[in-house]
């Protein structure tokens, strides 16, 4: 294991996202097993065997409560660490709208607007989700709202955070059609014409050359077939590093469309937009939770690399 992947994995573990996007990782993976009994099963088996004990072979029905209240306390220790992060949101959405508003006449494109109105959604849904904190500890007698509107609360709060969810897929899906459709390509017959206008030109003195100057003008021929060369082979250079940005542009956008899109069956689950058992949930939420979670890790490795 090297030095960078060490530190890298100190400061993923150490940062408040990375935290949370592996707590996360840990809720998915407790309510798939408790969603689907063979697997449930499977793990009372192996804690079996690698005991060496038949008492550790519990009934399922109490691993599940176990298992259950885990996932219910990965939750809301996920949620101490966004809990003021609905003022990150509504700042960054204050921020896109000013810079939209300052371009004048110039049209915005769709993408920033969905972005603004994205932002502002998830906003509201992290600013809902913070005012149940004190309910969601369960301690008796701390309440802040009656349990009715606790659960109101959060399903409109779950309805936010899928609007957000569906601005994000809308306008990552149009950043890729734009990448696609209008970056550059990077040219390539510049240097060949304007290799063809000097060749004419020094076949032009060429001709102006006295007798004894033929071996100069053979020289002269060889020295601009070895400059078509660099320049061919330069052109080719910018051509493989320019492919090279545009996949890594579509992979990140495809990576976060891909993220947003799976994402939306946990809200849409709990407002009854989406029909999706525990299971289901739990699967979306570990692929999001990786592919998100990468986003993190990727940074906290440019940020391990810059302190050097």
């Amino acid at each position: 294991m090297s030095v960078q992947f060490h530190e890298q994995f100190i400061r993923f573990t150490t940062d408040s996202v990375g935290l949370e996007r592996t707590f996360r990782l840990l809720q998915a993976t407790v309510q798939i097993i408790a969603s689907y009994p063979a697997v449930l099963g499977l793990l009372l088996s192996l804690l079996g065997f690698i005991t060496g004990s038949s008492s550790a072979a519990v009934s399922h029905a109490q691993t599940n409560v176990i298992l259950l209240a885990l996932r219910q306390r990965l939750g809301l220790a996920r949620r101490f660490f966004r809990l003021f992060r609905f003022l990150d949101a509504f700042h960054a959405a204050h921020k896109l709208y000013a810079g939209l508003s300052a371009t004048g006449a110039a049209p915005a494109p769709a993408e920033a607007w969905l972005d603004v109105l994205g932002r502002t959604f998830n906003g509201m849904y992290l600013l809902l989700e913070a005012s149940t904190i004190v309910d969601a500890l369960q301690i008796e007698g701390l309440r802040v709202w009656a349990p009715d509107w606790e659960r109101a609360i959060t399903v409109e709060a779950q309805r936010f955070w899928l609007l957000a969810l569906v601005c994000g897929v809308l306008a990552g899906l149009l950043r890729m059609v734009k990448v696609l459709a209008y970056t550059p390509v990077p040219a390539t017959g510049d240097g060949f014409a304007h290799g063809a206008k000097e060749g004419k030109d020094d076949a032009g003195e060429k001709d102006k050359v006295g007798p004894g100057d033929g071996d100069e003008g053979e020289f002269d021929m060889q020295k601009e077939q070895q400059r078509l060369r660099a320049i061919v082979k330069e052109r080719r250079k910018g051509r493989v590093l320019w492919r090279r940005e545009v996949r890594a542009k579509l992979r990140g956008l495809g990576r976060a469309v891909t993220a947003n899109a799976l994402d939306i069956v946990l809200p849409g689950s709990v407002v009854g937009w989406v029909q999706a058992d525990p299971g289901t949930v739990g699967l979306a939420m570990f692929v999001t939770s990786i592919l998100t979670g990468m986003d993190a890790w990727e940074r906290c490795g440019r940020e391990v690399a810059a302190s050097k």
